[in-house]
């Protein structure tokens, strides 16, 4: 079948029919004008296009709006009848891009202005309806801006913008509170008088400069009533921080002294009240030893004493103290000065006490506190009648405060009396 050129009456590009829409209305694929085709006689020359079919279908809005425009017949040497390299074809012709790009397919779009196929498909010379409806020879043909279509990389949507939008934002936000929170400050200290922060460089002594902080306390401070959740009772748990305290027993014992330089121990003149323990670490991050022997240790009122009274202690009473007895019966020195020249009192620790031992996450031991067994008046602990606290001092992990954390002790009170005091023969 052969393919016949034509040049558009509005546009003059070519466009590309078969024998069968010859005489027919045709849409200019460029332009989009309707045009009425002319017929090509035997010799190759062109005709008058036929009159309109006289059974017109039914009207479109586009066709009634539609101005036409009857083409001119051009002389025979403005049609060339060459075929544009279609398979199936006998003959070719150079041509260029553009006017291959025009060789497609009769106007199937749905635009506003297109006219209905079946216009396009329907018969006047009686052919069937069968055959009007068969497909075009060029439906397959190669498409120059297809191609170029196809290969047109597809956009795809970008995460990038929105990340950026919303990181601004928030920088700005809180930039904006930032400065609200220092002119709120700035507003409520007030302005510096310049007097108020001469820079301390001169003079014979230096400036101030931050030290380590150390607790000082006396004994009133180490007397302050423990609140009622810090108190426990023999045989009942109690924890503070990251451990775990119980009770066990509260025993009268004699405990022995063991001084650094001596293979063997001393034991106490006197009877000892003797405070068992069971100690567990319940943190999961966490490694601390819950006692200290500096906790437990001797302590006189009446005598020198470098160090402040201990927090560990037995009171008579269960609120403001009536009588307090301090410490235990071993003298306490750093580790670093026991045994060395510098020291004037050997380091002393009470057998089997077992107050150094480190406990890790979920561990548990048990240990014991004591009274001083070597000073006479402690020896009304073993007497008293009412109630009675034994206050002791443990370590309870790391405490937050502010944006450090810190390690940090507590103190608890183990309520008991003369009816919980047991008979024990030694403290081991």
């Amino acid at each position: 079948m052969s393919i016949y050129h034509f040049k558009c009456v509005s546009c003059t590009k070519l466009m590309g029919i078969t024998e069968d829409f010859l005489g027919k209305q045709m849409r200019c694929p460029h332009c989009q004008t309707i045009q009425m085709l002319p017929m090509i006689n035997a010799a190759g020359s062109a005709e008058a296009p036929p009159p309109a079919p006289v059974q017109a279908v039914e009207p479109d809005t586009d066709i009634m709006n539609f101005k036409y425009q009857s083409p001119e017949s051009p002389a025979p040497e403005e049609l060339p009848r060459e075929i544009l390299s279609f398979p199936g074809s006998d003959k070719a012709q150079e041509t260029s891009a553009e006017e291959y790009a025009a060789v497609l397919p009769p106007v199937e779009d749905k635009d506003s202005n297109a006219v209905p196929t079946e216009i396009f498909n329907s018969e006047t010379n009686g052919a069937t309806q069968s055959e009007s409806a068969a497909p075009a020879p060029w439906d397959n043909a190669p498409s120059i801006t297809g191609e170029a279509a196809r290969k047109r990389p597809v956009a795809s949507k970008s995460m990038a913008m929105p990340i950026i939008f919303f990181s601004l934002l928030s920088y700005s936000v809180m930039a904006t509170a930032i400065l609200i929170l220092i002119l709120v400050r700035m507003k409520t200290a007030g302005p510096l008088h310049p007097l108020e922060y001469i820079p301390d460089v001169d003079g014979d002594n230096p400036g101030a400069k931050r030290t380590k902080i150390r607790f000082n306390h006396d004994k009133e401070t180490t007397q302050t009533i423990v609140p009622a959740h810090l108190r426990t009772k023999i045989g009942v748990a109690i924890r503070v921080g990251e451990l775990e305290v119980t009770p066990l027993a509260v025993e009268k014992a004699t405990v022995s002294v063991l001084v650094s330089g001596f293979s063997k121990s001393e034991p106490c003149k006197g009877d000892s009240l003797v405070l068992r323990l069971k100690l567990k670490n319940v943190s999961k991050d966490q490694t601390f030893s819950p006692l200290d022997y500096y906790f437990n240790r001797k302590w006189k009122e009446k005598s020198r004493n470098s160090y402040p009274p201990p927090f560990t202690f037995v009171q008579f009473g269960t609120e403001k103290p009536e009588k307090s007895f301090f410490g235990g019966p071993a003298n306490w020195l750093p580790l670093a000065l026991a045994g060395s020249k510098k020291s004037q009192s050997p380091r002393e620790t009470v057998e089997d006490e077992n107050l150094d031992k480190i406990l890790e996450p979920g561990d548990e031991m048990t240990a014991f506190l004591c009274t001083d067994g070597d000073d006479s008046s402690a020896q009304e602990i073993l007497n008293h009648q009412g109630p009675m606290l034994w206050r002791l001092q443990v370590r309870r992990g790391l405490v937050s405060v502010g944006a450090k954390e810190i390690p940090a002790t507590a103190v608890i009170g183990v309520e008991f009396g003369a009816i919980d005091v047991k008979q024990s023969p030694a403290a081991s």
